[in-house]
């Protein structure tokens, strides 16, 4: 009889470990899911822009749509202060004027996506404002319209100027349009010089275009995912913006075929020429980069970086490829690579990718020559910290889950058969 008796508590036991392995492996595959949700919302390409004496713009995008805010501070163990982003609904572009900062002032900063604070490797991002106030006599502005890849629909994006190393930024509105006063960042700005546009969209959808002031004040419209040279546009003095052209054949989709006064050159129209090595606005952590990519065999390539000028001359191999490494490293920073060729109808072509240099211990992003920003290839989340804020923050709610209290519920039923087993074995 006592053999026999045996089975009923060997039954409970088995009982009971499988109501506790049940319990672990359902509590713990509801963290894993967490942790895989919060990712999307890490915030990335992290860019500082609009420097002055007193202020300046912090923008990033997020894989998925989130609401946001900046944290910041004096110093980096106390970031007292918060600015919401200017998206007032949650959004996959983000852009936050930090004002009322003292002239060549250092302030450090987190970024806060869905709830959560994340910095650049465990340290706060940063930045330093300019010593004086720009002055001009100009009003210059720069405006457009953006659209999504679709040529349809207006796009929600982050557009980009750089004039002379300095970045100016603004967010365009939901029906796509964007204006930028370049009179409140530049004294002047040469009839000559070349201004480069980036549009960072979300999700990976970027367009990069070329433009000279004479024609900056309507910019004509871009599609997300494009490359413009619009240094041929004509000067537009209306109060109009510059209306795009459309040329399609029934059979073929608008979006294949959309033209902007003769000037736009798709990606895939650069005539095999690409840069595979690199992405625009991609942070790496080598000073001795190579580049590699595409071209016509034995095409003739010129290769240009900057800031620090180094210039080649480089041959597409006989397979379409070519691969170039610059001669001096680069130092930590804000750089951009540039190829120039000329295409078979004699057409000179630019293709250009603006990168950042960051070394292993973290120096610093140079927006301009007072402004440091410290990027990283992926922020790190820290848990949000009580502070003195400048705004009323409404929490977001989370959805309430029954993984927590199943598992419980299983370890508990568990134990209870368990325990009914042991005590009949006993009675």
């Amino acid at each position: 009889m006592k053999k026999i008796s045996k089975l009923p508590t060997i039954l409970g036991l088995v009982i009971l470990i499988f109501g506790v392995i049940a319990g672990v492996v359902l509590i713990n595959s509801q963290q894993v899911f967490k942790i895989g949700a919060d990712t999307e919302a890490i915030p990335k390409n992290v860019r500082v822009s609009n420097l002055t004496d007193s202020s300046a713009t912090v923008t990033w995008t997020t894989d998925i749509e989130s609401s946001g805010f900046i944290k910041w501070g004096e110093t980096p163990s106390l970031l007292n202060k918060t600015v919401l982003d200017d998206s007032n609904n949650k959004s996959l572009v983000h852009s936050v004027n930090i004002s009322g900062i003292s002239p060549s002032s250092q302030i450090y900063f987190k970024i806060n996506s869905n709830s959560k604070d994340y910095d650049n490797n465990k340290t706060p991002w940063s930045l330093t404002t300019l010593a004086t106030k720009q002055e001009s006599q100009n009003s210059l502005i720069a405006s457009g319209t953006i659209l999504k890849t679709n040529a349809s629909t207006p796009a929600r994006a982050i557009v980009y100027l750089t004039i002379n190393g300095t970045v100016v930024s603004a967010l365009s509105s939901d029906e796509g349009n964007y204006l930028i006063p370049l009179s409140n960042y530049f004294a002047n700005i040469s009839d000559t010089t070349a201004v480069e546009i980036s549009v960072q969209g979300g999700s990976g959808n970027t367009t990069q275009a070329v433009i000279y002031p004479r024609s900056i004040k309507f910019i004509p419209t871009m599609i997300l995912g494009r490359s413009y040279d619009f240094r041929t546009a004509v000067e537009n003095n209306s109060n109009q913006l510059p209306e795009s052209t459309l040329s399609v054949p029934e059979s073929v989709e608008v979006s294949s075929r959309f033209e902007v006064a003769k000037t736009e050159k798709p990606n895939e129209e650069v005539k095999g020429i690409s840069i595979d090595s690199i992405d625009e606005g991609e942070i790496i952590t080598t000073t001795d980069p190579e580049f590699f990519g595409t071209g016509p065999a034995n095409e003739q390539i010129e290769i240009q970086i900057e800031s620090e000028l180094q210039t080649a001359i480089i041959e597409a191999d006989s397979k379409g490829t070519w691969k170039w490494s610059p001669p001096n490293n680069l130092e930590p920073g804000e750089h951009k690579v540039t190829l120039k060729w000329k295409d078979t109808s004699g057409i000179i072509r630019i293709l250009t990718r603006t990168f950042i240099v960051s070394a292993a211990e973290g120096p610093a992003f140079e927006s301009t020559s007072s402004a440091t920003l410290a990027p990283s290839p992926s922020a790190t989340a820290t848990p949000a910290s009580a502070g003195t804020t400048s705004a009323t923050l409404k929490p977001t709610p989370e959805t309430g889950s029954l993984t927590p209290t199943l598992g419980l519920f299983i370890m508990g039923m568990g134990l209870l058969f368990g325990s009914v087993f042991i005590f009949k074995q006993h009675a």
